[in-house]
């Protein structure tokens, strides 16, 4: 089973490096990585995502985050070799308090550029920093123009793929972090009412799940992969 993975708002792909090592040989990675200069939003993103989508082999997309609504969008699509989705950390709107929306006008790269590293780890990580997710960290974010982090924010604040949650028709699983300080339960429950066959797996972990935790993530997506390679054959 091929697993293609939409970065988070970083759009580098590099925060995956964890998980990729820790897959076994049965899920082969497909890594997508958004321009880190251009701002690119949603729209234009798909149309990206799509042409990555495995044409002759099943797969299973697998979402961190920003590009939740993404994966979303290409499942409500339904092509023919999609197995399976798995949000982590995610959501179909913007997961924070209703009214942040209105802020997407005030959302500036200079916000980013004037954030201390410091700040980002304590929400993305928390109390499961170590000194080499602190540095790929560190590293990632100098890749990523603070005007992009900005134009992917205000992204966020303004989505609604809730349409596109009702038209998925592949299983889907929620990987949550117990200690996710950025988006909470509210998410996933939101989306489980909207798709009724997602799963919810709640591991141990911050907002970063694949990052700190690997090692809980990956049995979890074994298990959801081999349900769906299940349910192919039988569909065929």
């Amino acid at each position: 089973m091929h697993l293609l993975l939409l970065p988070g708002m970083d759009g580098t792909g590099r925060l995956f490096e964890p998980l990729v090592r820790a897959l076994p040989p049965g899920l082969t990675p497909i890594v997508m990585r958004y321009s880190p200069d251009q701002p690119l939003g949603y729209a234009e993103l798909l149309p990206l995502v799509e042409r990555a989508a495995p044409q002759d082999a099943d797969y299973i997309v697998l979402a961190e985050s920003f590009s939740g609504p993404l994966a979303l969008q290409l499942a409500a699509q339904h092509p023919p070799r999609l197995r399976g989705v798995v949000l982590c950390a995610s959501f179909a709107r913007n997961p924070l308090p209703g009214f942040t929306r209105w802020l997407g006008p005030l959302v500036r790269g200079l916000w980013f550029r004037l954030t201390p590293n410091f700040v980002c780890r304590k929400f993305l990580l928390g109390r499961y920093r170590t000194p080499e997710l602190d540095a790929l960290l560190d590293a990632v974010w100098r890749e990523v123009r603070p005007g992009v982090l900005a134009a992917r924010a205000r992204e966020i604040l303004a989505v609604d793929a809730t349409q596109a949650a009702q038209a998925c028709a592949v299983p889907i699983l929620y990987l949550a972090g117990a200690a996710d300080r950025i988006v909470g339960p509210r998410s996933h429950e939101y989306l489980r009412a909207q798709a009724p066959q997602l799963e919810i797996a709640t591991l141990p972990g911050p907002h970063l799940l694949l990052q700190a935790a690997p090692a809980a993530a990956v049995p979890a997506l074994v298990k959801f992969a081999d349900a769906c390679s299940r349910a192919a054959v039988v569909a065929i």
